[in-house]
Order: C-alpha cells, then sequence, then structure tokens
C-alpha cells in the first residue's frame, strides 16, 4: 500500500497531512501497489520509430490539421499535430463539448473519420447538441462509453484522424485498480491513451475537468504528459469565452482566441479589440475609464479600465476590490499614488475591473490603472483618443514594455491619435506619441494634476 498526492502526484509510503511537494493539505490518498502485468495499459508498449540522425529528419512529413476555425489553429500553433495528445479544460456548462463538436465536425468534413467518446452523454444527448448546432456529418462517429478497452476497440475499427475523450475523468481502465477519475486510473487512462495516439499517428483531445483554483482537476502528471494544454474560460452567464493555451510543443504558450457563444454554438472573434471597446467610450470617455493596450501572447489587444474611487463615508476601513487584475499589484500602485503624486487615498474605497470579463497580469497596464484612479477621484476624464501604456516602479519612473510597437499598431488601426509610452523609445507611427519619464509627467500630460 502506498498513498499519492492527488494534487502533483507526489508518492509516499505513508499517509500525511500535508504534501511536502506542493504544499497542499489533505490531498493523499491510498492506491494499490502496480504488478508488471498491469503496467503496461490497455492499448500495449508504443516502441516508437527507426533510429534517425537529427540531419535526416524532415519536417514536411508532419502536416497539420486545420480546425476549420481560425482562432484555434492559431492558439494551437497553425493545426494539429497527428501524434498530439491535447488536454482541453474548462468548467462545467463552460461549453467545451460545444466547441469540440464543432471542431469534430469540420474536421470530418476536411479529412474524414472523427471519433467523439462520451463518458458523460448518451448518444441521443450528443445528437440533439449536434441538431442544434447543424453538425451532420456521416464521418463523424459518436460512441457512448467509459471503458477504455472498448474506446481502444472502437479506434481500431474506424481508425479515425482524431479522437474526442469527453471526458478523462469518466474513462476507465480495467488494468489500474479505483473507481473512474482517481488518481491512479487518471494516470492509467492517460498513458495509455497517449500510447495509443502515437502508436497509430491520429491526434487525440482529453477533456478534463477542472478545480476551484482554475487547474486541470488530478495529478499534474497527467498535464506533464500531453503535448497541448488549453483551457475555455469565461462566465456561462455572459456570452464572452476565451480559449488560453497554458502548454504547447508545438507553438507558444499564453496565447488566446475570443469567442462569443450564441444559440448556433461558439462564433470566433478575429478582432477582440473591437470586441472588448465600444466606439461611444472612444469618442466620449468617461471620468475613471482609461484605454490600454495589452499582451496576451503574442497579440496585442486594447482593453477598458475601468476605475471607481469614492468616499467610504467614515464606515470601517476602506475597501479594494479588482475584476481581471492583479489584487497586490493594484495595492502598490495605490501606495505610487499617495507617495509620488501626493493623492491620498486611504479614506476611500477602490474599485477596478477590465470591461468585457478579459484577465491581464501585465505590468504594462500599471500607467493606465493610475489614470483610471486619478481620473475617477478627480471627475475629470482623460483626453479624447489617448492609450497608456507602461510599467510603473516603486520610485514612480516609467519603464519600458515588450512588443511596444504593436501595442500602438493597434492602437493605430482602431483610430487613437495619441499614446503615452515610456521615454526613450523609438517609434515610426502616425500617432502623436508623448514620452514621459515619471508618473508625475504623465498626469501632466494628461491633465490630470
Amino acid at each position: 500500500m502506498a498513498f499519492r498526492c492527488s494534487n502533483c502526484g507526489y508518492r509516499s509510503v505513508k499517509w500525511l497531512g500535508r504534501c511536502p511537494n506542493c504544499g497542499e493539505w489533505d490531498t493523499f490518498v491510498a492506491e494499490e501497489e502496480s504488478t508488471p502485468e498491469t503496467q503496461t495499459g490497455a492499448s500495449g508498449t508504443w516502441i516508437g520509430e527507426a533510429l534517425r540522425p537529427i540531419n535526416e529528419i524532415d519536417l514536411a512529413e508532419v502536416k497539420r490539421l486545420s480546425t476549420g476555425i481560425g482562432e484555434v489553429d492559431r492558439i494551437l500553433g497553425g493545426g494539429i499535430v497527428p501524434g498530439a495528445v491535447i488536454l482541453f479544460g474548462g468548467e462545467p456548462g463552460i461549453g467545451k463539448s460545444t466547441l469540440l463538436l464543432q471542431i469534430a465536425e469540420k474536421i470530418a468534413g476536411q479529412y474524414g473519420v472523427v471519433l467523439y467518446v462520451s463518458g458523460e452523454e448518451s448518444a441521443a444527448q450528443i445528437k440533439l447538441r449536434a441538431s442544434r448546432l447543424g453538425v451532420n456529418n456521416p464521418q463523424l462517429f459518436v460512441l457512448a462509453e467509459q471503458t477504455l478497452s472498448r474506446i481502444t476497440r472502437a479506434v481500431e475499427q474506424v481508425s479515425p484522424h482524431v479522437l474526442i475523450v469527453d471526458s478523462i475523468q469518466t474513462t476507465l481502465s480495467e488494468a489500474a485498480p479505483g473507481e473512474a477519475g482517481s488518481v491512479r486510473q487518471l494516470r492509467e487512462v492517460s498513458a495509455a491513451l497517449t500510447q495509443l495516439t502515437k502508436a497509430r499517428g491520429l491526434a487525440t483531445f482529453l477533456v478534463g475537468h477542472t478545480t476551484k483554483e482554475g487547474g486541470f482537476a488530478g495529478p499534474k502528471t497527467v498535464e506533464h504528459l500531453v503535448d497541448v494544454a488549453i483551457y475555455l474560460e469565461g462566465s456561462r452567464g455572459e456570452e464572452m469565452r476565451i480559449l488560453r493555451s497554458v502548454k504547447n510543443r508545438f507553438g507558444g504558450t499564453n496565447e488566446v482566441a475570443v469567442f462569443q457563444m450564441g444559440k448556433q454554438g461558439l462564433r470566433e472573434i478575429t478582432d477582440p479589440s473591437r470586441f472588448f471597446l465600444s466606439d461611444d467610450e472612444r469618442e466620449n470617455p468617461r471620468p475613471g475609464t482609461a484605454i490600454v493596450p495589452i499582451l496576451e501572447g503574442t497579440r496585442p489587444i486594447l482593453v477598458e479600465l475601468e476605475a471607481l474611487v469614492a468616499p467610504t463615508g467614515g464606515y470601517g476601513a476602506p475597501q479594494r476590490r479588482t475584476t481581471g487584475l492583479d489584487y497586490n499589484r493594484i495595492l502598490l500602485l495605490l501606495a505610487v499614488i499617495e507617495k509620488r503624486l501626493g493623492i491620498n487615498t486611504g479614506g476611500a474605497d477602490v474599485y477596478l475591473s477590465i470591461a468585457g470579463g478579459l484577465e491581464t497580469r501585465e505590468r504594462a497596464a500599471d500607467i493606465g490603472v493610475i489614470a483610471a484612479i486619478v481620473s475617477s477621484l478627480r471627475n475629470r476624464p482623460l483626453p479624447t483618443g489617448y492609450v497608456l501604456v507602461g510599467e510603473v516602479g516603486l520610485t514612480g519612473e516609467v519603464r519600458g514594455v515588450r512588443r511596444l510597437r504593436e501595442r500602438v499598431n493597434e492602437a493605430e488601426k482602431l483610430g487613437y491619435t495619441h499614446a503615452v509610452i515610456p521615454a526613450g523609445a523609438a517609434l515610426r507611427t502616425k500617432i502623436e506619441l508623448i514620452p514621459v519619464k515619471t508618473v508625475e509627467d504623465a498626469m501632466t500630460a494628461l491633465q490630470l494634476t
């Protein structure tokens, strides 16, 4: 008998209250010792390819499969690589199955057979969703099954180009003890499906549940095993969904794609800056708002920062609330405002958010956050047509940010006329650049002093 942490996979010969590896409490669960006969998995051992020198490997042999959705192809690095295992996570009801069914229908129409395996819904339930989405391709096969051996036989029977398993937590391997979703089962099923994927040269989507902290449920060994890990984020009460890449062996990470949920499924938003901004805000800015070009992966997106600063009225400690921004970073910027600008915010409640539900931890939004807070406090809007970008240090200096040219070009494309940027940046653009060295210079340029 041994014990393994359900969060990170750390193994111990005795039960521990707190995992010494990841620090989580009450995560150790018992698991049976493996026998040599049960370690292979249901799909057998993958023996790999022939031994070759690296200079003789031809990249032309790798032909990516297009999902038929440009934004999904972009965050995957140009499409699906045959032999890749993709972990697809998200909260219940966020739209994972809907998006995967749309992808499956488009791939089936372009390349041939796709096998969609569901351990949570019956075939009739999947057909109901497919009818609503207009999915009716005869090359898309559906199987309601939880047993790994039967899934393997179905793959051998239809030889799909893409396999979708919804979800990995409901799949059960007879070669491992425990119930579906346990630590041992997740490791065994993931390893077996990975072997099957590599051996047959197909591509596999593994749908995974997420924890309340937003990470993939199950041991971290599963996330390390797959080639790509992506999340579908958003609120079920809102139409916007964000597909985010957190791991990609075949492309960049931290890329995002924006979708809008509708009756016909998820529709890609190819120009998210226009989606998050309104024409009225650009032409008639309000007190407490600032436009900031943030960077998601390699894509610049213009977002609207909103601040509300109101007196506490003498009732208790002042409130600090943020949505979509780093709370600790906001506290630091409030200290900079008090120290460097001489503006007292200790007797006021401060609320900050990003319009549209997007989240960012970029420090390039620092100067925009400060401007929005001061604008709300003074009840004075920023000048029309301004965007702001720059990191703010503890001494109040405005520091440079990466890929400044792309950010300014995005603002120019949307019709903005002025950009407050860190001093020292050499750019050639039609926008009038306003270089600033300190937050004092920035507030003077914005007429907020």
